[in-house]
């Protein structure tokens, strides 16, 4: 009775943690996209959102056991400079804690993301948490049907996408674990919003989700799962390719704007100013920290796509995960996560008896090259999976498990 009552608040804690992190999206679509509710109502919105995503967080983030010896000096060292960045911002006023850093996205969420190595490493905990994710199918249709052109148009398609559905791909890598039924839904949510992106012409998120697709193929394949759906995969590929190659009418309208793209430079010039700023402000070891700025002065336009840019002198986001990484906190931030990051994604991939924790590690790698093509570190359950699955490398205990123990203690919440 008491394991069943435990059982279910984690249950909750972990719904908690999922809604609240995708509603933060959802509001920002709701006001930016759809004028729903004043900019008032969305600070209040967010901060209720963040109070239940700080609530989760106290009732997941107890596991303090770091693994390894070199998991816990490097990590307390890689954290105790993210500290080093914060209070490079001080001091913060009131209204810099509520308007600029609680619903920022892209400000102070980030650097404190890296604590959910700490999350729960039980494995019907993080059973939980990869079962739970599938609700996010739900409102990705539900938003879909009440507005039809969502995933049509770019910037809309972009947060939806990025929100409800990038995390399905670490689903997906966990297929021999869960039902055949979620495992076709989640890859033809997956799969729909590929084709979104081509014809949206959002290279950076192709590739995002062309990697989920291929790597859960190969680790369910070298991991013999019985999933149908990936036993069939090669099929489905040549189905895919005869249907490009004879309807190409509909084909060519698909990726039209992807072929003018495909090799257009939009970055350079960005990447230029941003290194010219940082080095003639002496800041290329340190970064700039949290509230880092480069100078790179931008026209207000407005896209062939709709998209609206604003005037802006000074940014804060540059185009490139590592180079966010430097800006906040110089070269030195970017060796540190990656002396956390691929010692983890090799352990996953290669030091583990089980495709849970080589799901994990295959995780981290595929954001390690996301990140270098675009792959920001933002408020968001994808970056916050990279952590989960940070921690679970590090676990000796749980990379030893066998296919058959994991699968037991997913058994336990009914996920199979």
């Amino acid at each position: 009775m008491k394991k069943d009552r435990q059982l279910e608040l984690k249950k909750s804690n972990v719904i908690i943690l999922i809604i609240s992190v995708a509603s933060t999206s959802i509001w920002d679509l709701l006001y930016f996209n759809f004028n729903v509710f004043s900019g008032g109502k969305l600070i209040i919105l967010w901060l209720i959102s963040v109070a239940f995503f700080i609530f989760s967080c106290y009732k997941l983030l107890v596991n303090y056991k770091l693994g390894n010896n070199y998991f816990k000096v490097i990590f307390y060292i890689f954290f105790l400079y993210t500290l080093f960045i914060i209070f490079r911002a001080f001091p913060f006023s009131l209204g810099d804690v509520i308007k600029t850093y609680m619903i920022s996205d892209s400000q102070f969420w980030p650097l404190i993301i890296p604590l959910f190595v700490f999350f729960d490493k039980r494995i019907t905990t993080v059973a939980l948490f990869i079962k739970y994710i599938y609700i996010l199918i739900y409102p990705f249709l539900v938003l879909n049907l009440i507005y039809h052109k969502l995933i049509l148009e770019q910037l809309s398609a972009e947060l939806v996408i990025h929100t409800l559905v990038y995390p399905l791909g670490f689903f997906l890598l966990n297929a021999r674990y869960v039902s055949n039924k979620k495992v076709n839904i989640s890859f033809a949510i997956i799969f729909i919003s590929f084709v979104s992106l081509a014809y949206l012409a959002r290279r950076n998120a192709v590739v995002t989700l062309t990697g989920f697709m291929m790597s859960a193929y190969v680790l369910n394949t070298m991991n013999r799962s019985k999933v149908m759906l990936f036993r069939i995969f090669p099929f489905l590929i040549g189905i895919g390719i005869f249907c490009f190659f004879t309807f190409t009418t509909v084909s060519e309208k698909i990726t039209k704007k992807l072929d003018e793209r495909i090799s257009e430079d939009t970055r350079s010039g960005l990447f230029q100013q941003f290194f010219f700023d940082l080095t003639h402000t002496h800041s290329m070891a340190l970064g700039k920290g949290m509230n880092g700025t480069y100078y790179c002065p931008i026209e207000g336009q407005v896209t062939d796509d709709g998209v609206v840019i604003s005037d802006e002198t000074n940014r804060s986001i540059i185009e490139n995960g590592y180079l966010q990484l430097m800006l906040k906190g110089g070269i030195i931030y970017i060796v540190l996560f990656l002396l956390v990051l691929i010692p983890a994604a090799f352990y996953g991939i290669f030091k583990s008896s089980n495709q849970f924790s080589k799901a994990c590690g295959v995780m981290i790698l595929l954001w390690l090259i996301d990140m270098s093509i675009y792959g920001l570190p933002t408020f968001c359950l994808h970056y916050i999976i990279i952590w989960i699955c940070v921690g679970v490398c590090y676990q000796k205990n749980i990379r030893d498990k066998t296919n058959e123990e994991i699968q037991e203690e997913f058994q336990k919440i009914n996920l199979v």
